[in-house]
């Protein structure tokens, strides 16, 4: 059984030890109740992003598409936490797919924002991931416990009690309405025994790079999306027709991959590990995938342009919206298409029994690149926030590959998206078109009025 093994950023918002909590001192900030969450530091949001890292680590069987819904729903529930104290922002639960309707606080009273929002966030986890183990479930109750105590330092309780108690309002509201999405406890069974995939020429066959040779979730891609009709409006256009013909458009595609593994640099395979979260020690895998990252990535930028709370709450709140609806969009992709992975391809077409990709084959089908779709669409967001020519460096994995810098937020995209081509994985029009498909996803998302 292969090892897990998940970098933890190092940020000094918070350093959780088993047992004990460490807070940095400006989280108890004597700030007068009623103060606007454009007043207080982001803390008490990077904490709960990474105890929610750590709840994706530590809770078996999660898949990248029950971890993006995850981060979707508690960035919800960390805006609507906190708006009703956000001077020119609004509710955005009448825009989003389905009835949401959600408590309003109470008109001339005081609300300490920190504390709604740590209520809700504690309650969106233990929610959402019920099944995670006894010790994570405590983590949880511990720092939401730890953050309330820091805030009764200057607060009188009946604000906290009431704050936290919209923030868990909040949260129940959100909560019940995602159990009609499509996606609720699918933690429980990835499979369906109903589904049966088509069978036929240039269609997805179980690849046995896995221990399991079902399709996973093959019914995603009807899940409800958070933007209205956003997968039907993000479909990409069909890949190029199945052909076993040399010189035709597939030939040439799947070729190129098999030729580009024959050439690979030791750079070329760090990186395709590196984007499929494979650490250096032989046989340890990292839990982690698109959405994750992208949430360590938008906290670095967080952190790095020490946004308050209230700015922190909309980045997360877009980030996860556009990470689950491009995974629904995506996947929905996958199965009308059921297109046919490279390995097969190549071991029974072009005839190379014995050739193997860099990294494990996904266990479903090939078109588009779930990779390319979800890593631009959060690269998207990240652009409408900080700018399109934002140069960064993610520190993901330092501790095994190294600090990895970027020109821009599209430049990471875009080596994520290729780097299922050098891992043998991924068709170029497959990261081709899953860019594209990205894309629209996020101008979607970045439609969303936050402001009145």
């Amino acid at each position: 059984m292969k090892k897990k093994i998940f970098k933890v950023l190092s940020f000094a918002a918070i350093l959780l030890i088993p047992g004990i909590l460490f807070i940095s001192a400006n989280c108890k900030r004597n700030d007068v109740p009623g103060t606007p969450p454009k007043k207080y530091p982001a803390d008490v949001a990077i904490a709960w992003i990474k105890m929610q890292q750590k709840l994706f680590v530590g809770t078996p069987g999660l898949l990248p598409h029950v971890t993006g819904r995850v981060c979707a729903y508690t960035g919800l529930a960390m805006y609507e936490s906190i708006v009703p104290g956000m001077q020119g922002y609004q509710s955005i639960a009448p825009q989003l797919n389905g009835a949401l309707t959600l408590p309003a606080i109470t008109e001339g009273k005081l609300y300490y924002w920190p504390a709604s929002a740590n209520a809700a966030l504690a309650f969106m986890l233990k929610n959402l991931l019920p099944h995670t183990s006894p010790a994570l479930l405590q983590s949880v109750d511990s720092l939401e416990a730890y953050f309330y105590n820091a805030f009764r330092a200057g607060n009188d309780v009946q604000t906290l009690e009431r704050s936290a108690d919209f923030g868990k309002q909040i949260a129940s509201a959100i909560f019940e309405w995602s159990k009609t999405d499509g996606g609720h406890e699918a933690y429980k069974n990835p499979f369906s025994d109903s589904y049966i995939p088509p069978a036929g020429p240039g269609k997805w066959v179980p690849t046995g790079e896995y221990p399991f040779s079902q399709p996973v979730y093959p019914y995603w891609g009807n899940n409800r999306t958070f933007i209205p009709e956003l997968a039907e409006a993000t479909q990409p256009a069909a890949p190029p027709p199945y052909s076993e013909k040399p010189g035709s458009d597939f030939y040439n595609a799947v070729n190129e991959i098999y030729t580009m593994s024959q050439n690979l640099s030791h750079e070329d395979s760090l990186t395709a590990k590196f984007w499929a979260y494979e650490l250096l020690t032989p046989g340890e895998v990292a839990v982690f995938e698109d959405a994750s990252h992208a949430a360590h990535i938008a906290t670095q930028m967080v952190v790095l342009k020490k946004l308050s709370l209230q700015d922190a709450a909309i980045l997360y709140c877009k980030a996860g919206i556009a990470a689950n609806d491009a995974a629904i969009s995506c996947v929905k992709t996958k199965f009308y298409y059921n297109l046919v992975r490279p390995i097969t391809y190549i071991r029974t077409v072009l005839g190379h029994s014995e050739w193997h990709p860099v990294i494990h084959t996904p266990p479903f089908p090939e078109y588009t690149s779930a990779h390319a779709t979800i890593s631009v669409a959060n690269a998207a967001v990240l652009e409408e926030a900080f700018g399109k020519n934002f140069p960064f460096t993610d520190h993901s994995f330092d501790d095994s590959y190294g600090p990895r810098s970027f020109d821009s937020f599209e430049a990471y995209a875009k080596e994520a998206a290729f780097s299922r081509l050098q891992a043998g994985i991924h068709y170029r029009f497959s990261m081709d078109e899953g860019l594209k498909q990205g894309r629209k996803v996020a101008a979607l998302v970045n439609q969303l009025k936050f402001k009145k």
